[in-house]
């Protein structure tokens, strides 16, 4: 896997939906899957990233070794 081709994606939106573009995400490229959700007190929305590696194409998706 080349650092050239991997990318961060940051995800904001109501938890159930920033989960769900996350794992469509990750169906898509090999991912890490969602990682570091941050919650702001007070606020509905939150933040996760996604890091993921675009020289996979479609369909290749699943998630990276630990």
């Amino acid at each position: 896997m080349s650092d050239e081709s991997m990318i961060t994606i940051e995800v904001r939106g109501h938890e159930k939906a920033a989960l769900e573009a996350a794992h469509r995400i990750s169906a898509l490229f090999l991912s890490s899957g969602p990682c570091r959700l941050r919650r702001t007190p007070g606020e509905d929305e939150v933040q996760l990233l996604v890091h993921a590696d675009v020289a996979k194409g479609a369909g290749e998706g699943g998630y990276l070794a630990p």
